[in-house]
């Protein structure tokens, strides 16, 4: 066999051999590029869905700048009333009982200081009260303290499922020298439930002006008594509330008081429409010659109320409230007294009275706001209260007032306030008496 013969075989099945090969690496090259190029594709796809994701997450994540504010101080829990609200912070000034509650230390320290050209005898508001002008004893007088100062402690303990709280508040107004601690606050909440002393239900003051004058403005309350209150939700914005409160000391049965709420979803709006039964009751009384004046007598004593607050813009809001009230002088400020007693047959005479406060506040700078602000008090004067009352230099039919404020917080818990004041008060058989004076005040809330 010649040689040609035999590498034929060979050459052929070299040539298929590296036929094969070549194949094999094509086929392959041809798997990693597509391999590559799925590779690619998946990148892109996860690309896009992060140029879609990041600018959300940013937009979630953004700390937005915020206005430091104070709570408005008014003889009430607080309000607030800036226009706009305080980031939430978390203070350091808490602890745990031995009973495993969750307790936070508030408060604040305060110096007040007046100088009163006319008025009532005494640094905070007392319009019903002030000189008449034909017995003016209290002008050009300049009055300051610090027993406004303010300590307080909230409460929590979920134990067993339910909601259990408190709040213990004191100041240091109390005693005939308003130099004393007083119990603003003292109370208990299980649930919807409270027990204890705390704001009427029948006052709202969420929905009145700043006063920097710590007795608060004319035209509301912020009385504070004894309760058993229910509250609850309708809705997300509409809540209410019920409860039997002590009134008058010499009242045989609990004022009975309710408030509903609504809230608008947008936050710029909030209204409420309150209502209060209680009694009126007066007993056997004698002069000093031993002869009766009064005697065992009851009546029933109403009220109504609706107040509201709207917020224009984030600078600026407007508020108003409104109660006409039948004998009673316990739950609204500044008022005549509940009744009083017909010499004739021994009936009670009710008082009957429309009370209104209505202001705006504007926030200047986010560290600077003021408040413009008008109360009134109109006592129906056609009544046989009205008639008896005639000679009576302590009961009024009208009372008015106008402030302005302007309150200024350099850092976050210290604000500094002025504020001008302006009243007249005018009795049943038309004596009238001014309120004319200037306050400031200094305060580290912490």
């Amino acid at each position: 066999m010649s040689l040609t013969l035999i590498r034929k075989p060979f050459i052929v099945k070299g040539l298929a051999l590296s036929i094969a090969i070549f194949m094999m690496n094509s086929a392959q090259a041809a798997t990693e590029q597509e391999q590559i190029q799925q590779l690619r594709d998946e990148v892109k796809e996860l690309r896009a869905l992060l140029e879609q994701y990041v600018p959300q997450s940013k937009q979630k994540n953004q700390v937005l700048p915020t206005v430091d504010t104070q709570a408005t101080i008014v003889a009430n829990t607080s309000n607030t009333q800036p226009v706009q609200k305080e980031s939430p912070q978390k203070s350091s000034l808490g602890f745990h009982s031995a009973s495993g509650a969750q307790v936070q230390l508030y408060g604040f320290l305060r110096g007040d200081a007046s100088y009163q050209a006319k008025g009532g005898n005494g640094i905070f508001n007392r319009i019903n009260s002030v000189d008449l002008e034909a017995n003016e004893k209290n002008s050009d007088r300049f009055y300051s303290t610090a027993t406004v100062t303010r300590l307080g402690l909230d409460f929590k303990a979920p134990v067993e499922g339910a909601s259990v709280g408190g709040k213990l508040e004191v100041d240091f107004r109390g005693g005939a020298s308003n130099d004393t601690i007083r119990i603003r606050h003292a109370y208990m909440t299980f649930n919807d439930w409270l027990f204890g002393q705390t704001t009427s239900t029948f006052l709202a003051t969420d929905v009145q002006p700043e006063m920097l004058d710590f007795n608060s403005p004319l035209g509301i309350g912020t009385y504070r008594t004894p309760m058993v209150r229910y509250s609850g939700k309708i809705n997300s914005d509409t809540s209410y509330a019920v409860a039997l409160e002590k009134g008058n000391d010499d009242n045989r049965a609990p004022a009975l008081t309710s408030k509903l709420k609504y809230d608008f979803a947008d936050g710029n709006a909030t209204t409420s429409v309150r209502a209060l039964l209680t009694e009126a009751r007066s007993k056997v009384a004698f002069d000093s010659n031993n002869q009766q004046i009064s005697a065992n007598d009851a009546d029933l004593g109403w009220g109504v109320a609706i107040g509201a607050k709207y917020k224009f813009t984030d600078s600026l809001q407007a508020m108003i409230d409104y109660s006409h009230v039948k004998g009673d002088s316990k739950f609204l400020l500044y008022t005549n007294n509940a009744f009083n007693v017909n010499q004739n047959n021994f009936g009670l005479n009710l008082n009957e009275f429309d009370a209104v406060t209505l202001g705006t506040t504007y926030q200047i700078t986010p560290k600077m706001r003021s408040t413009l602000a008008y109360g009134a008090m109109f006592a129906k004067d056609n009544n046989d209260f009205a008639k008896q009352a005639f000679a009576d230099a302590t009961q009024n039919k009208t009372l008015q007032q106008g402030w302005w404020n302007i309150m200024y917080s350099p850092v976050t818990p210290i604000t500094f306030g002025l504020e001008y004041i302006y009243g007249e008060r005018k009795t049943f058989n038309g004596q009238k008496g001014k309120d004319n004076r200037v306050g400031a005040m200094a305060r580290y809330n912490f």
